[in-house]
């Protein structure tokens, strides 16, 4: 089997049907999909065993809720395909994804890597093309700063049995690792949308659920425990990191009314880069929320 495909769930049940049938409508067959239910309490179960009696490509695999990470890693242990995909559980692959990627691994010497496509970004009736710029010599700060989503991800099999997500780590857990694999192994880019990421008021990353907070310690976590990694980045491209989360996290309570703690983030960032280039910015931004101007503080 060439294809292992891993769709880690929770309590998605409206959503989970479209997902995987993006999965069986792609024109290459040799695949299966591996549905890991995150302890989900909706009828997610009673879903996906409908599906299996239909397809016997799918597998479910239950597990009590200890987040993606940890259902990413028990769907990498249950599969059997010579390479991993994985598709977020509200998020689709194009009918073309799984062939386009296997023209790839037919033209690229070294198979041992992970591969990376483009794709589409919806938002209501919006779609936008994501594509990534050039992949640079550095190729752990290339994925430091500019996240992937792993729905846009395949990666050979021997690699996620030695690299796998870190179970600890929250938000930023994809990204850490796939510079984590940068650091090993080839990492290809091609040039085919292969997946559509859908845009809603539930994605981990929003301001709604605080996640540029999670973001921040999940970067936090990830430097002391892979400094190694971590010395690879400059600082330019740390400050930037930081000056933008942080203001994202200032934002994040200002819009729930918490001017002192989105104060708090603000010089937060002004002194983890004080000579950064929006430095004036985050002053003036200080300034309109003293004043209590309704002011956008998002980068």
């Amino acid at each position: 089997m060439l294809f292992s495909i891993i769709i880690p769930t929770y309590n998605r049940a409206d959503l989970i049907s479209e997902t995987i049938r993006s999965v069986q409508n792609q024109t290459f067959e040799d695949w299966e999909c591996i549905i890991v239910d995150d302890g989900s309490t909706d009828n997610t179960k009673s879903i996906i065993k409908d599906l299996i009696k239909q397809d016997s490509r799918i597998k479910y695999v239950y597990q009590e809720n200890a987040e993606r990470s940890a259902a990413r890693n028990n769907g990498i242990r249950n599969s059997s395909g010579e390479y991993i995909c994985f598709l977020d559980s509200d998020d689709h692959f194009l009918s073309n994804n799984l062939q386009e990627l296997k023209n790839v691994i037919e033209t690229i010497e070294d198979k041992t890597c992970m591969i990376v496509n483009e794709m589409q970004i919806i938002e209501g009736s919006s779609i936008q093309v994501s594509k990534l710029p050039e992949l640079s010599k550095n190729r752990i700060e290339y994925l430091y700063v500019n996240p992937l989503t792993p729905s846009r991800v395949c990666i050979h099999k021997k690699i996620v049995e030695l690299e796998q997500f870190d179970e600890d780590i929250v938000i930023v857990e994809d990204r850490i690792l796939w510079m984590r694999i940068a650091n090993r192994f080839p990492v290809y880019i091609s040039n085919h949308i292969g997946v559509k990421y859908n845009i809603h008021a539930d994605n981990s990353v929003n301001l709604k659920g605080n996640g540029a907070l999670k973001t921040y310690q999940g970067v936090q976590l990830g430097l002391n425990r892979y400094p190694l990694i971590f010395n690879c980045i400059s600082k330019k491209a740390k400050d930037d990191m930081n000056v933008r989360v942080q203001t994202n996290i200032a934002y994040h309570y200002f819009l729930n009314g918490s001017k002192a703690k989105a104060i708090f983030w603000l010089v937060r960032a002004l002194l983890a880069a004080p000579l950064h280039s929006q430095t004036k910015m985050r002053v003036y931004q200080i300034c309109f929320i003293l004043l209590g101007k309704n002011l956008n503080l998002a980068n």
